[in-house]
């Protein structure tokens, strides 16, 4: 059985109203989830989730392609360290996000953060390295977690499209209490990435 099949199988034994009411979606998941398989890939990765934070889709990767383009057209942590900070400002970059994508460089340069072994640490042991970083916060770090690292047991209780899709989905108040969302999301657990996806397509559809 694929680990697809196994977190239906439980979403469908531990919350039947949410096995139900995301059914639709349920083939489009993937079998497995996604995982970067190269250091460059990795770093890439976190470089464009750190760029995406608090931004639209649109917007974000614009941003990324003129990132990019000013390092040369290529991500790496020396191309994001040799490249001045006024450059990265004239690519719409903030101060704060240009200071983090440095920091991040540093760490991976200096090799105090080796991104591939992040594989084989436990999530909270991979959080906390990555929490170390300046300017990486939680949910960064988990979508790092869960689109470049393949993690499935993720859940980003700070990503507003996830609020919103619980709420919608079990009716519930707008702004309700993050412990109440945060119970009914233990259930998905040790599947909550798949879950996760679930509730992004649902709440698309739903609002389109």
């Amino acid at each position: 059985m694929t680990r697809k099949a196994r977190a239906l199988r439980h979403f469908k034994l531990v919350d039947p109203h949410f096995y139900k009411t995301t059914i639709e979606h349920h083939t489009s998941l993937p079998l497995q989830l996604s995982k970067k398989r190269t250091r460059n890939a990795l770093f890439e990765s976190l470089i464009a989730i750190v760029i995406s934070q608090q931004l639209g889709t649109a917007a974000a990767d614009t941003i990324f392609a003129r990132v990019k383009k000013v390092c040369g057209n290529r991500l790496t942590p020396e191309s994001v360290l040799k490249t001045h900070e006024a450059k990265f400002r004239t690519a719409g970059l903030s101060g704060a996000k240009t200071k983090t994508l440095k920091s991040i460089s540093f760490s991976v340069k200096d090799k105090e953060l080796n991104l591939l072994s992040l594989r084989k640490l436990s999530e909270t042991d991979a959080a906390e390295k990555l929490l170390a970083i300046w300017g990486l916060g939680p949910w960064s770090v988990e979508m790092f977690m869960m689109h470049s690292l393949g993690r499935e047991d993720v859940f980003s209780i700070g990503d507003l499209g996830l609020i919103r899709a619980i709420e919608m989905i079990y009716k519930l108040p707008k702004n309700t209490p993050r412990t109440s969302l945060l119970a009914i999301a233990e259930k998905w657990s040790p599947y909550r990435t798949y879950a996760s996806l679930l509730l992004w397509r649902t709440r698309d559809t739903k609002a389109c």
